[in-house]
């Protein structure tokens, strides 16, 4: 595989530095780039690129594993393995750095994304054919680059921005079209990032409402109203949370699986929980297995991503959850700690898929923000096909109690897909739970792009 031509406003220098640090076994690769200023020609140039554009999202720092089990490290669900690694220790110990090698990768990654959906956007123009199965193919293209280039802007915004406070200066850069080497885009307010991430949003969904496709591989109207749910839950506007979260729920494409069923998310593809999955094959594999699974007897430091013994206290208080299943803390090579069992355990197999989006979120999602009184059938609904028993309202008396049951059954459903360290910052838990400043609620802007940048772009606060 080869290596993608990362976003136009990191100089070489900065880039080469972020390219050349760490291990092998951090080295960010992808299968597929897309020429940053390239004008399409044709309807299938254009289809090429879209491939390219989904490439993007699967590269190791982004959904091929560390963006998401970055976010479980940084939380009291993991601990740091991987042969005792600086950058992966200072997630571990919640003090991550801006000379970070992931944070950099990952800000690099996102950002490359935004690039080549900028450049899906800018370069349909040339394609000169009026046909109306050609216009067609474009405003798919574009819906997907658009939704693609939203999602993008919120991941960076839940790790590098003040997602929980739409007063905040502190947002993200917010990139709209293809850039130039000289180049810089300042920060966004958090207010100003939101309402650039729906608009692009609802623009896609007006692109794609005759799409009638529900393959979790690739964008479609459910992904879209899925994302729409998740990004108004984190700014607050529960009345919108819901309602996106209505449309899936009723859209007649996904079911929860039951207690007894469950686990085959995890041993199969595109279930029928699943909303957004990215494949991975043997050609195109995941960093998934490799950082979560050790050879017999090995060392645990083989493992980047550790189950924590509080996450193991955390189920044995929820004996009737079966989800405990999933995590295994009885091997030699991990106690007292564990290690999450929803990626193959066959070292030969590393096309485990990322789960970007389940149904189960949305319930969740409509649970809390319909409330205590209106909200508890969602949230029984998640607990009872995972075999819990259905809390009553007697058991969440108050407004406190119930946002704690939300809390544990995203912690339970979602551990190890990318949810805590963001849930504990949105919910303003970080302290409380980890026991560190507020501040470390957001990993820090890369030292390479704020010198890049020449201070156009701020650091946040407390780094």
């Amino acid at each position: 595989m080869t290596k993608h031509k990362y976003i136009r406003f990191l100089p070489a220098i900065a880039l080469l530095a972020v390219l050349t640090t760490g291990c092998s076994k951090l080295n960010q690769v992808s299968t597929t780039s897309v020429a940053a200023a390239a004008m399409f020609k044709d309807t299938t140039s254009l289809k090429e690129a879209l491939t390219g554009l989904y490439s993007t999202l699967e590269v190791q720092p982004y959904y091929g594993a560390y963006y998401p089990m970055l976010s479980d490290l940084n939380s009291d669900n993991g601990i740091a393995g991987g042969y005792n690694n600086t950058s992966l220790n200072e997630f571990g110990a919640y003090n991550v750095t801006s000379s970070n090698i992931f944070v950099q990768n990952t800000y690099v990654a996102l950002y490359y994304t935004i690039a080549t959906a900028n450049a899906i956007l800018a370069g349909d123009k040339g394609i000169p054919d009026t046909a109306a199965q050609t216009q067609q193919t474009i405003a798919s293209a574009n819906g997907q680059a658009l939704a693609i280039r939203a999602l993008a802007h919120f991941d960076l915004l839940r790790a590098f921005g003040y997602h929980w406070d739409t007063t905040s200066i502190y947002g993200i850069p917010v990139v709209t079209t293809p850039q130039t080497a000289s180049d810089v885009v300042p920060r966004s307010t958090v207010a100003q990032t939101y309402t650039a991430i729906i608009s692009d949003l609802r623009q896609a969904g007006s692109l794609l409402s005759g799409n009638a496709s529900r393959n979790p591989n690739y964008i479609n109207p459910a992904i879209i109203n899925a994302l729409l749910a998740r990004v108004y839950l984190y700014k607050k506007d529960y009345v919108n949370a819901a309602a996106y979260a209505t449309l899936v729920i009723n859209d007649g494409a996904y079911s929860l699986l039951d207690q007894n069923n469950f686990p085959s998310i995890y041993t199969s593809r595109n279930s029928k929980e699943s909303i957004f999955e990215l494949p991975f094959n043997q050609q195109n594999q995941s960093g998934y297995n490799i950082s979560t699974y050790a050879r017999p007897n090995a060392a645990s430091t083989e493992v980047l991503f550790i189950a924590s013994q509080q996450l193991q206290t955390f189920f044995q208080n929820r004996p009737a959850d079966q989800r405990i299943n999933l995590l295994d803390y009885n091997s030699s090579n991990f106690q007292p700690n564990g290690r999450t069992l929803k990626y193959s355990s066959d070292i030969s197999q590393k096309d485990n898929s990322a789960y970007v989006i389940r149904i189960p979120e949305m319930y969740l999602i409509r649970a809390e923000a319909l409330g205590r009184s209106n909200g508890l059938a969602d949230l029984n609904t998640v607990l009872t096909n995972r075999g819990m028993t259905a809390l009553t309202s007697s058991d969440v008396p108050d407004d406190a109690t119930y946002a704690q049951a939300i809390a544990d059954e995203n912690r339970a459903e979602f551990n190890f897909e990318g949810h805590r360290f963001f849930d504990l910052a949105r919910t303003g838990q970080i302290a409380g739970v980890l026991g560190v400043p507020a501040t470390n609620a957001v990993w820090p802007i890369p030292l390479v792009q704020l010198t890049a940048t020449h201070g156009a772009v701020v650091q946040n606060p407390g780094y």
